[in-house]
């Protein structure tokens, strides 16, 4: 979801991605091909696992908080340094996102739905510095996937 969501807003911002373009990446980035529930159950469990990690990462930080800069490993040290600085606003992006598409289900009002996606993509930074929020994000997030990944498959080596 982080790739499709920097190609829709990164596209629409910087270069010009046409509108039909935009939409078909939004329906790509919200699951839309499996149908309304099938969407609404992945969106979901996405955001509940977008949320689980923050929890463990935040645990983890602070079991941690004495000896955060102390790793012999640069990839964990990075990916400390970069989940600690993600930590509320992928948080924020993960509740805003599965909030937005939940209240467009059930019918929430106009002003609650604007908001929720304000918050989702960052428009509340203005329309200049949104795009460098979701790009910030986006691939903070995919940096914290494969760094994650990493450790864990590192540990599972030992």
């Amino acid at each position: 979801m982080a790739a499709s969501g920097m190609a829709y807003r990164l596209g629409r911002s910087w270069f010009g991605l046409p509108g039909s373009t935009g939409e078909e990446i939004l329906g790509a980035h919200t699951w839309e091909w499996l149908g309304p529930e099938g969407s609404m159950a992945t969106i979901w469990i996405t955001g509940l696992g977008l949320l689980l990690l923050c929890w463990t990462g935040m645990k983890l930080l602070w079991q941690s908080r004495g000896r955060l800069l102390n790793t012999p490993q640069k990839h964990r040290l990075f990916h400390r340094l970069i989940g600690a600085l993600l930590l509320l606003p992928l948080a924020a992006t993960a509740i805003t996102g599965v909030a937005y598409r939940t209240g467009e289900a059930v019918g929430w009002s106009d002003g609650v739905l604007d908001l929720l996606i304000s918050i989702h993509e960052g428009a509340w930074l203005g329309k200049t510095a949104k795009p460098y929020y979701v790009l910030a994000l986006g691939s903070g997030l995919l940096f914290l996937c494969f760094t994650g990944m990493r450790l864990v498959w590192s540990k599972a080596r030992r």
